[in-house]
């Protein structure tokens, strides 16, 4: 939004010339700072808007961090079957019993050609263990995967609101920029005239500096969160265009009627009533069975107590059993006597480990085992603790968030407004400073600014809170 400034123009016979035009030149300038706090929100943009769910797909879809979960998981889940698979069987060939003085197969009744098969059975359930084990490291993947989901939406989220922080602040700053150059031509037009004096000059060309300052730091912050949203995608950064707060988050931060928001109470540092989220406690409740950090570390527990259970069947016997066929061949006395047939043979094997290192092998790993089980569950206690503490955080940022965007509908921006009418009717009746006038001014846009910075904490703290939790937490 630009602001015509040719009605800025002096007239030297105009009575009185200098306060009319500045006057004239203020009063455009509040017109143009007099806006609602969630215009530039609520207002369709004039570009083509960054669409957050189109971003979520394409995370969801390409993240590169979440797709090598999946794959994980792909990975995980095929080791299931092999997991409970007996061992294969081991085919063996070979001849025994061969003399060594003449290498001969018929001069030895127990020369044979051997050909055989062996084959592992393990001790029963140490098999339905090591599968069961298997099902549950793919759970916890499919948990972790899921954690990954959540985390990368989230920081999609939580740059893609700074971006509508940016956009904002970048509005403000460029009406301050059009208010900057309007005083900057007064103020000189005064000092020429010699009813003002240099130092509001100078003052006003370094407040114009000092927002050029501002604005190249945003543009360039807004740069590195197109690149970041790119990375997080899977692709080259997005076109720079207008992002947007979701309706449904607009309305659940501040309510855009004054006259409607209500407090808990009239009692000092009182929260706005009517919050958009669940009590705390069900969010709580929610979050201890919800959320991937919890529901990672139970799956690594249930692991554990089917590791234990494994250790302690670790003892007991795995059987080999092998079967064997010899061929024996037909043996001659002499060149002039035919060959005698010798009958051939079968062996059949059964063997069974000796568990001699039990004490120092066995056991050990059963206590390893239960010590895994024991800090499991510990470590469960810790989670659920820190999920709750989480929650409990989060909530009041977004409580504090909705506090303040009310505060600044209700009272300060309007307050602000009355300051700076207060100040340029001052500064009419020639009792009042410009000094004055630019610090009301700085003041309304601070405020704005402020509207806009707690709108997007409250976005990027209701994202943080779905990841938490595991779900929308809106209502």
């Amino acid at each position: 939004m630009k602001i015509r400034i040719r009605a800025c123009a002096l007239n030297s016979n105009a009575h009185p010339p200098i306060a009319l035009g500045i006057i004239r030149c203020i009063l455009a300038a509040a017109t143009a700072l007099s806006v609602h706090p969630t215009d530039g929100v609520a207002q369709k943009p004039a570009e083509i808007s960054l669409d957050l769910d189109s971003l979520v797909a394409r995370v969801v879809a390409a993240n590169p961090d979440l797709a090598a979960a999946k794959s994980r998981g792909i990975a995980t889940r095929a080791r299931v079957n092999p997991a409970g698979a007996r061992p294969d069987p081991v085919l063996m060939a070979g001849l025994i019993n061969v003399p060594v003085n003449n290498f001969s197969l018929s001069d030895d009744d127990m020369t044979m050609k051997m050909i055989g098969v062996s084959q592992t059975i393990p001790y029963p359930g140490k098999l339905r263990l090591a599968r069961r084990i298997a099902e549950l490291q793919t759970d916890q993947q499919s948990i972790v995967t899921d954690s990954i989901r959540l985390a990368v939406i989230r920081e999609l989220k939580t740059a893609y609101y700074e971006i509508v922080y940016i956009d904002a602040a970048l509005k403000t700053a460029n009406r301050m920029d059009t208010v900057a150059a309007s005083i900057i031509k007064v103020s000189s037009l005064r000092y020429a005239a010699g009813r003002g004096m240099q130092q509001d000059v100078l003052r006003a060309q370094v407040e114009a500096t000092r927002l050029n300052d501002s604005a190249n730091q945003l543009i360039e912050q807004r740069r590195a969160l197109l690149e970041r949203i790119g990375a997080l995608t899977g692709s080259e950064a997005p076109v720079p265009s207008t992002a947007t707060i979701p309706p449904k988050l607009l309305a659940a931060a501040v309510d855009a009627n004054p006259s409607t928001i209500r407090f808990s109470s009239l009692a000092l540092g009182a929260a706005v009533a009517d919050g958009p989220l669940l009590p705390l406690a069900e969010l709580q409740a929610l979050a201890v069975r919800q959320s991937p950090q919890v529901r990672t570390q139970l799956a690594m527990n249930a692991i554990a107590i089917a590791q234990l259970e494994l250790a302690g069947r670790e003892h007991l016997p795995d059987v080999d059993l092998s079967f064997q066929y010899g061929q024996r061949s037909a043996r001659r006395s002499g060149m002039d006597t035919p060959a005698v047939g010798r009958p051939d043979m079968v062996s059949f094997v059964v063997s069974v480990p000796i568990p001699l290192q039990r004490g120092i092998k066995q056991r050990a790993l059963v206590t390893a085992a239960r010590a895994d089980v024991v800090t499991g569950d510990a470590e469960r206690r810790a989670s659920e603790a820190l999920v709750r503490s989480e929650v409990a955080r989060i909530y009041s940022d977004v409580s504090r968030a909705r506090t303040q965007l009310a505060l600044y509908v209700k009272a300060l921006v309007p307050q602000a407004r009355a300051s700076l009418a207060s100040s340029v009717n001052a500064y009419q009746s020639g009792t009042g400073d410009l000094t004055v006038v630019l610090e009301a001014q700085r003041t309304l846009l601070d405020m704005e600014t402020g509207y806009h910075r707690s709108l997007s904490d409250f976005a990027q703290k209701i994202a943080e809170l779905d990841s938490v939790i595991g779900q929308e937490a809106l209502r």
